[in-house]
């Protein structure tokens, strides 16, 4: 994994979102009032920084990264993820990636708000086929695991570093 080097260094992220489509002729019994998601988490933990050691040391623990796997599936209701514009959609990832327990890294915030966006888009086309659920994996390194105790608010800290990197994003275009 490579490491981002402006303001805010936010760890390489991986996400991939695959929208699956029914066969129209045999609609499932999901009659279009929400979306299924399918969620593959890869958490790959950061070690510990450690300035006395080597550069070749630091290069093999980030060659060597603990991970752990979660699968989870959640329902979210059709016009409460793509019912509003474009802000109201990242309002609802943020809300996701809480629920999920994933760091709100801007690379995943702009990844799934510009995806879940081009969802709208395909429901307003008539001829669109119909999405009967959608597979995200989300490959992240992270300072520690969901779950592990520490009185440090990650979710929060992450929000903030959104904020600062999202407008320095809006700044450049």
């Amino acid at each position: 994994m490579v490491w981002y080097g402006y303001c805010d260094d936010e760890p390489d992220t991986f996400i991939s979102f695959d929208p699956v489509f029914t066969d129209t002729q045999h609609n499932l019994k999901n009659p279009n009032f929400s979306f299924v998601f399918d969620f593959e988490l890869v958490y790959r933990r950061a070690p510990e920084p450690n300035s006395d050691s080597d550069s070749d040391e630091d290069l093999e623990d980030l060659c060597n990264l603990e991970t752990r796997i979660v699968r989870q599936t959640h329902e979210f209701d059709r016009d409460w993820l793509i019912g509003g514009d474009r802000e109201q959609i990242q309002a609802n990832v943020f809300q996701i990636l809480k629920m999920i327990q994933v760091p709100s890294y801007s690379d995943i915030v702009y990844t799934l708000t510009f995806k879940i966006f081009d969802l709208k888009k395909r429901e307003s086309e008539c001829d669109s086929p119909v999405i009967e659920r959608i597979r995200v994996e989300i490959d992240v390194i992270v300072p520690r695991f969901p779950g592990d105790n520490d009185d440090v608010d990650i979710v929060y800290v992450d929000f903030m570093l959104f904020l600062v990197s999202f407008c320095h994003y809006e700044y450049i275009q």
